[in-house]
């Protein structure tokens, strides 16, 4: 009897797992069925390995580096990334379903005003387009301003870091930063992609947003993109061959202006799921 109930136990315990495999196969499928929803060449720039791997996972995925592009800084006109957009005022929220006007912290409302929570919605990105070359310009034009500073008082140490600083910022945006902004958000794929028809440059995918709370009489309402829904793709068996090698180089004295050394075409399906088309090293790698 207790064999039988073992043998009992181990079939469920297979029919689960089965069962299982073949919802994940069947999700998959549906995914990829017909035409990409988009299909983009990213670079390492924008496709990063894990810094630490564990011999005992032989799983490997690349983390998606992604940005905003947010409302300049009045000391130095330039934001690496905020995740708190320009685009993302007053209007966008309320077309996303939020009232700014809940989260305003009024001191006679204390106590009383709505705690900002994360609502799904769609999430426009960019690839190499003018939001990247917008944060060139913000950067450029913030080691000028540092540059003046410095010549005009070329023995103050602080002013001549803060130059070299700005230097190094704008460095690391024409080589190694993240080329992949988010440029906007909405509720409707057909209107989102009738506005961003570049299927290799535009990419629509599942994201949060959440308002901030503001100060009482500022009008300057906006929120965060507090992440997307997948920000990790799984690099299959048969493709790992480009990037094992890499691996297994100490990742912590890797010249942080090095260029990248791979390119990863990834597409997107009907349900705005992703995976890898093709992965090729970059010459001199």
């Amino acid at each position: 009897m207790r064999t039988m109930t073992a043998r009992g136990l181990f079939g469920l315990a297979l029919a689960v797992l089965l069962a299982a495999n073949i919802v994940v196969l069947a999700g998959v499928a549906a995914n990829r069925r017909g035409e990409p929803e988009a299909t983009l060449v990213l670079s390492e720039r924008e496709l990063q390995l894990p810094y630490r791997t564990h011999r005992e996972n032989s799983g490997l995925a690349l983390q998606m580096i992604w940005r905003t592009l947010p409302r300049e800084r009045e000391d130095d006109g330039y934001s690496y990334d905020s995740r708190s957009p320009a685009w993302l005022d007053a209007d966008k929220l309320r077309e996303l379903g939020f009232d700014p006007a809940d989260y305003v912290d009024d001191q006679a409302k204390v106590g009383r005003f709505k705690e900002p929570i994360p609502r799904q919605v769609l999430t426009v990105l960019e690839n190499d387009g003018e939001a990247h070359r917008e944060a060139i310009r913000r950067a450029e034009a913030a080691l000028a301003a540092d540059e003046a500073r410095w010549r005009a008082k070329p023995d103050d140490k602080l002013l001549k870091e803060r130059f070299d600083e700005a230097a190094k910022r704008l460095k690391r945006e024409r080589i190694t930063a993240s080329r992949l902004f988010a440029v906007d958000a909405g509720l409707d794929m057909a209107s989102l992609r009738a506005q961003y028809s570049d299927r290799t440059r535009f990419l629509i995918v599942r994201g949060q947003i959440k308002p901030y709370h503001r100060p009482a009489g500022r009008s300057d309402a906006g929120g965060y993109l507090t992440g997307l829904a997948i920000e990790n793709i799984h690099v299959p068996l048969h493709q790992r061959q480009v990037f094992d090698a890499l691996q297994a180089q100490d990742q912590s004295r890797r010249d942080e202006f090095a260029a990248p050394r791979y390119e990863v075409e990834l597409a997107w399906g009907r349900r705005l799921e992703p995976w890898i088309v093709e992965a090729a090293a970059l010459a001199g790698q």
